[in-house]
């Protein structure tokens, strides 16, 4: 969709029957709702722009809500009582407001004091946002056990059987398949079971996201869960196979769910009392992986990504130093040198600045205070600050707030902090030192540390870190009486800080880093600049995570790191660099303190920085991203990866072709996506520097071939219009 194209959003809720119809039309995507019989369920979706009513003899084609188990398009338990049905229609509101056209639904329930608002946005792209607000509206405390932000019956597909061979998956699912730290981004396509089949995340590095493939009739469904804790993604295929069975119809029929999944109670609402469930983001397209990746891109970029960013722009590049490496005031100041030289533009220190040299191997247990080590950097960081804005560089600092040492003034003041895990055991044991962020005077005390450290070091730059360890369910509190889940409460206050931080202090760039990909769903992400995706560095994985994770995010809020958490251990210098391309790059250590840098080496890092800044920077935030290979062989990846970056006016752009292991096919035939048919382009084979002129229509249509004789080696073009 053309950016500055004006984008068609339009809501129409009308008397059917004993209650309404709801038909959501955003762009070409349309979706329908069906109030009835105290329920709100699925009416259906089209991905051509046509609303359902527009046949109405002999009937109007709507989803059958007697074809689905669970037809209602929300889940609500309270108090031990699924409220499925039973709701009365209170009112609907329409509001444009500047992510949108927001519909809100509002239910009170006949039977429990609970009153739902079901609010649903539309941004002019095929991705609709829908949260729930759930107000106790009793005067007693409400039980939440289970939500599901969005649920029910997504499609139909008559006939199923006549489209397919013996055999064939009428769906086939994609999502991150490794949840594990360091498997971020393996993005998977699977047939979907002719059953229930569901994933999550008991672990913390799979993106909640999924797509889903329409094998015979190509509707093409891709979402998006914005939590950080647990969630879950079921879907269920009742597909009778020709109606051989009494009583079915011999169609094939999908329903689904997806929320937050932790032990009941997810959240006690007290009286008067109204939360917000997490937000999920769907939408149904026709087309490819490709269509679904951008208009998810899009989504985020329109109604999601809002917070303006800091300083008015983004994609710095940026160099850190950390305890990985000798970390002292002489090493600092080095590393300054390198970064100036290389046309670094944020410089910051890492994890280590607050721990005594030598206590590297306990550097959790120095978590809490926040104060510099007065024997790693005796002098403080002020005249390491002003040494990094002589050479004009930003300057940035490391904090992981979320954790709390025994080595720490505060751990002997409030050792009551930690989280509290289900079997009693606190998260000193089970959890890396959590504080527990669902109690309010721990989020106070957060909040107020960080903005003391952004004020006290005149920060420009803030990079959050988080490596509790993981516990399955989460830890609990003890509220009115119930043993209440700490994800939601802990994620209120999360949200809430950093949303209040950005606002006070819009100049400072907030980066988000998480134990590398452990918080990247869009819920977090949207309140930071940008998101550190991964740890692991190491090709040829880290060409599959880097691949993966720009499905997941646009690639502007992609981190990706060379010369750190030993990226250097494996490929090619260029194989490195080339991959920092096609997201936000950091660089870091590449040669320490009292040695000679290369100048071989250096070259080619200040040439792919330069390249990424004179660039792809320019059109990278509206830019559109294609997977060539979008899903690889192997947890360590085999043959070849492609990715393309191209600009959504198909002026420019750049393909970076990587030889992965154990390659049997040593040439590679690429033909473009992103480029302009009608135009000519100059083509720059990067490693050799030299360049030719080519019609889009060859570089699209004939395609070129590229050649790498050894593994780990890589080739970049660039297509620049004449």
């Amino acid at each position: 969709m053309n950016p500055n194209e004006q984008p068609y959003l339009n809501a129409v809720i009308e008397p059917a029957g004993d209650g309404y119809e709801i038909c959501y039309r955003t762009g070409m995507t349309v979706y329908n709702e069906l109030f009835s019989g105290g329920q709100l369920m699925s009416g259906g979706w089209n991905g051509a722009g046509y609303r359902s009513n527009v046949i109405t003899f002999p009937r109007i084609p709507r989803l059958d809500p007697d074809s689905f188990v669970e037809p209602h398009v929300f889940r609500l338990d309270v108090d031990g009582m699924s409220l499925d049905s039973h709701w009365r229609w209170v009112g609907s509101e329409q509001q444009r407001e500047q992510r949108g056209l927001r519909v809100t639904i509002e239910l009170r329930h006949e039977l429990r004091p609970i009153v739902v608002r079901v609010h649903t946005l539309l941004d002019g792209t095929p991705i609709l946002t829908r949260w729930l607000d759930i107000v106790n509206a009793g005067d007693q405390p409400a039980a939440l056990g289970a939500v599901a932000t969005w649920s029910g019956g997504l499609q139909t597909t008559k006939h199923w059987e006549t489209y397919l061979k013996d055999g064939d998956p009428l769906y086939s699912i994609g999502y991150m398949a490794d949840h594990r730290w360091g498997g971020e981004g393996q993005f998977q396509w699977r047939p979907l079971p002719q059953d229930r089949f569901g994933f999550g995340r008991g672990q913390r590095h799979r993106h909640p996201m999924f797509l889903l493939r329409n094998e015979a009739t190509g509707e093409h469904f891709v979402g998006q869960l914005a939590w950080s804790g647990d969630y879950e993604f079921m879907f269920e295929l009742d597909a009778d196979p020709g109606g051989a069975v009494m009583g079915h119809d011999g169609h094939a029929h999908l329903s689904f769910r997806i929320g937050p999944r932790a032990p009941s109670p997810l959240r006690v609402i007290a009286p008067g009392e109204a939360v917000a469930s997490p937000e999920a983001h769907l939408g149904m397209l026709f087309g490819g992986l490709d269509e679904c990746i951008q208009a998810m891109h899009d989504h985020m970029r329109r109604s999601v990504f809002t917070i303006p960013e800091a300083r008015g722009r983004g994609n710095w590049v940026e160099m850190g130093l950390g305890a990985e490496v000798e970390m002292s005031e002489a090493m600092t100041y080095h590393q300054i040198e390198v970064a100036a030289e290389l046309g670094v533009e944020v410089f910051f220190i890492d994890a280590g600045w607050y721990l005594p040299p030598g206590d590297e191997h306990q550097m959790g247990e120095h978590l809490g205070d926040w104060r510099v080590d007065p024997v790693r950097y005796p002098d403080g960081l002020q005249a390491i600050r002003d040494k990094v804005r002589e050479h004009g560089m930003l300057f940035g600092l490391w904090v992981e707030i979320e954790r709390l040492g025994k080595l720490t003034e505060l751990y002997r003041e409030h050792p009551d902090w930690y989280s509290t895990a289900y079997n009693g055991v606190n998260s000193t044991e089970r959890m890396g030192g959590m504080i527990d962020f669902a109690r309010d005077d721990v989020a106070a005390w957060a909040e107020a540390t960080m903005a003391r450290v952004i004020e006290e070091h005149e920060l420009d730059m803030f990079r959050l870190d988080y490596n509790a360890g993981h516990l399955k369910g989460g830890g609990y509190t003890m509220r009115d009486g119930y043993v209440e889940n700490s994800y939601w409460r802990y994620y209120e206050h999360f949200d809430a800080i950093f949303d209040r931080l950005r606002k006070r202090f819009p100049d400072v760039i907030f980066e988000n880093c998480a134990s590398g990909g452990a918080r990247t769903d869009i819920g977090t992400v949207r309140r930071f600049s940008h998101t550190w995706v991964t740890d692991w560095q190491v090709a040829p994985r880290s060409f599959s995570i880097t691949n993966g994770m720009t499905m997941a995010l646009p690639p502007e809020y992609v981190d990706r790191l060379v010369a750190g958490q030993s990226g250097h251990v494996a490929a090619d210098m260029a194989f490195q660099m080339r991959q920092l391309l096609f997201v936000r790059p950091t660089v870091s250590v590449f040669h320490p303190l009292g040695s000679e840098g290369n100048p071989q080496q250096l070259a080619i890092v200040k040439h792919h920085l330069e390249l990424y800044k004179s660039f792809v920077r320019g059109f990278m935030n509206t830019g559109r991203i294609y997977h060539h290979t979008p899903q690889l062989d192997g947890f360590e990846p085999n043959g070849w990866g492609v990715l393309e970056l191209a600009s959504r006016e198909r002026d420019r752009g750049i393909a970076g072709l990587f030889l992965l292991s154990n390659a049997k096919e040593h040439r590679y035939h690429l033909r473009l996506r992103g480029l302009d048919r009608s135009r000519m382009y100059k083509v720059t084979w990067d490693n050799s520097a030299q360049s030719a002129e080519l019609s889009g229509f060859v570089l699209m249509e004939q395609g070129i071939t590229v050649r790498l004789e050894g593994a780990l080696t890589s080739e970049l073009l660039v297509f620049e219009a004449i």
